[in-house]
Parts: structure tokens; sequence; C-alpha cells
């Protein structure tokens, strides 16, 4: 079982937008590195109300957040679900390496 930290008070800016999000999940997350030795640490995910709108994954947690205001006890059992749809879909996404190099290409450029 992994241990999943659920922030919904206090929750950090947006990476994309920098406003405070929704929800942020933080996790277990690990990879192997150039020599083949195991890294773990954390990754964290978050739920922008803006960014995350044309988002399937965050459909429903978005549509529960906008009906709910904030989220009710009555939802509870939905909200689980639908955090666990979502988490299961961005927790396995990986950088797309396209625009990380353009990315690299402006700042060396200047531009950013």
């Amino acid at each position: 079982m992994t241990d999943i930290e659920l922030l919904m008070s206090k929750t950090p800016p947006c990476p994309r937008c920098e406003v405070p999000v929704l929800l942020a999940a933080r996790y277990p997350h690990a990879w192997c590195n150039q020599a083949g030795e195991h890294v773990g640490g954390l990754k964290e995910s978050v739920l922008c109300r803006s960014c995350d709108t044309g988002d399937p994954a965050a459909a429903g947690l978005l549509e529960l957040f906008t009906r709910d205001g904030q989220l009710s006890a009555a939802h509870l059992t939905a909200f689980g679900a639908l955090v666990q749809h979502w988490l299961d879909t961005v927790r396995n996404r990986t950088p797309d390496r396209a625009a990380l190099d353009a990315e690299e290409a402006r700042w060396r450029a200047g531009e950013l």
C-alpha cells in the first residue's frame, strides 16, 4: 500500500499559473539513475482549477469541487474514487521531451 498525503488547505501555488491549487497529492516515487542505482523520493501532483480544465482525468474532481464549492461530507465516497482515478493517471505521466528541449533552447537564448 502506498502512502498518499492529500492537501486541501494551505495548498501550494500551481507550478504552471501560480494560482493556489484545489488539491495537492504527495506520494513516494522512485527511479533508477544512470548508474542503475535505485533512487527514492516524493512526487507531488496538483489539481488546478484553471490549468486542468481540459484534462479528462481531472474532469470529475473539478466538477465535484465546482458543484460543492469545496467539498462536503456527503461527497466523500465520490471524492475518494475520483482522486484515485486522477492519481492513477497523473502519477504515470512523463515529461514531454520536445517541450523540455524547446524550453531549454529558449532559456539558453535568454528568452526566459
